[in-house]
């Protein structure tokens, strides 16, 4: 992958009220001249949402450089409207539902936001070209693999949960999108991720 400036450049994280999404934006704001955030996040229950509101007033402190967007990244519509104001140079997606047990009972959420919107993201991506787009999967792709330490080269074909089968075809859509499409990206594998204003599971 090469080295990409950020500097001056417009990035769109989506999921931006989540405990990653926030800390990535201050980060960003923080470290590089001229960057603009722009998050985006449908502010869902599935826990304590004064948390999230926490967290976008930690970035609305951020000189006006970050500007949020409450939406839903399977609204198309919404989605299309974002990229097409802003322009982005660089897409971070890390809205998603998570959890594996969330998912046996709640499965239309996960088709929703892993899935639709998902391809709603690489859809905005080819038609208003990025630099690059980086995305959450999960080490749940993992499944029922016994070798440890996991690897990349793994064989990632058993997911054990609809989260994890999610995820895997996120992995799928990118890599077919890259391929028909030229789009530059790269997906990362979060294990359990926590922190100060972290989830509180």
């Amino acid at each position: 992958m090469a080295d990409i400036s950020l500097e001056n450049k417009t990035v769109l994280v989506t999921g931006a009220a989540g405990f990653i999404g926030s800390f990535l934006s201050k980060r960003l704001l923080e470290t590089y001249k001229g960057i603009t955030v722009i998050g985006i996040d449908s502010i869902t229950d599935y826990y304590d949402t004064s948390l999230k509101d926490e967290r976008l007033l930690m970035l609305s402190a951020g000189g006006g450089k970050f500007t949020f967007i409450k939406g839903d990244i399977a609204d198309k519509e919404t989605l299309v409207s974002v990229f097409e104001k802003y322009n982005p140079d660089i897409v971070v997606n890390l809205a998603a539902q998570a959890g594996v047990r969330y998912s046996i009972d709640n499965p239309d959420a996960y088709i929703k936001s892993n899935m639709i919107g998902f391809y709603n993201i690489l859809e905005c991506c080819r038609h208003h070209p990025v630099e690059h787009l980086v995305f959450a999967s999960s080490s749940s792709v993992y499944g029922t693999n016994k070798k440890v330490p996991y690897s990349t080269d793994d064989k990632v074909d058993n997911p054990v949960s609809l989260y994890a089968a999610t995820k895997k075809s996120n992995e799928l859509f990118a890599h077919a999108y890259c391929k028909l499409y030229g789009i530059a990206a790269t997906g990362l594998r979060f294990f359990t991720v926590y922190g100060p204003m972290g989830r509180p599971d």
